[in-house]
């Protein structure tokens, strides 16, 4: 019986976990969260780039994700979380690539109050 399969999937969940925590080591007031949005913004060719992705860490004024969209520095995006409480444009600050995937960070484009609450 072979599980290299599931190891696999767990691996490369932790690999895509583990670039954002090296981004957020950027960003000491960084805290865990995680929060599904949806990324849109920019485009390729004529057609819109958006994906479901989730915010790992968020400070007051940034949120880190992953992405596996071409993302550059100085993107415009809009973070839209599933219950529409939070819908804000933000612009990249930073990306750190990996295997085809991409870390980044972006700040708010306007302050956004109360969006993370530290317990």
């Amino acid at each position: 019986m072979s599980h290299g399969g599931d190891l696999q999937s767990v691996a490369s969940g932790i690999a895509a976990q583990s670039i954002v925590a090296r981004l957020a080591e950027f960003f000491p007031d960084a805290t865990p969260v995680r929060i599904p949005v949806r990324v849109t913004g920019g485009e390729v060719g004529g057609v819109g780039l958006t994906e479901t992705t989730v915010i790992e860490y968020g400070t007051p004024n940034e949120v880190l994700f992953a992405s596996s969209l071409p993302l550059e520095f100085a993107d415009q995006l809009t973070i839209t979380n599933t219950d529409g409480s939070l819908e804000t444009d933000v612009f990249v600050i930073g990306v750190q690539y990996h295997s085809g995937r991409t870390a980044v960070a972006a700040r708010f484009m306007r302050p956004v109050k109360n969006w993370i609450v530290k317990t």
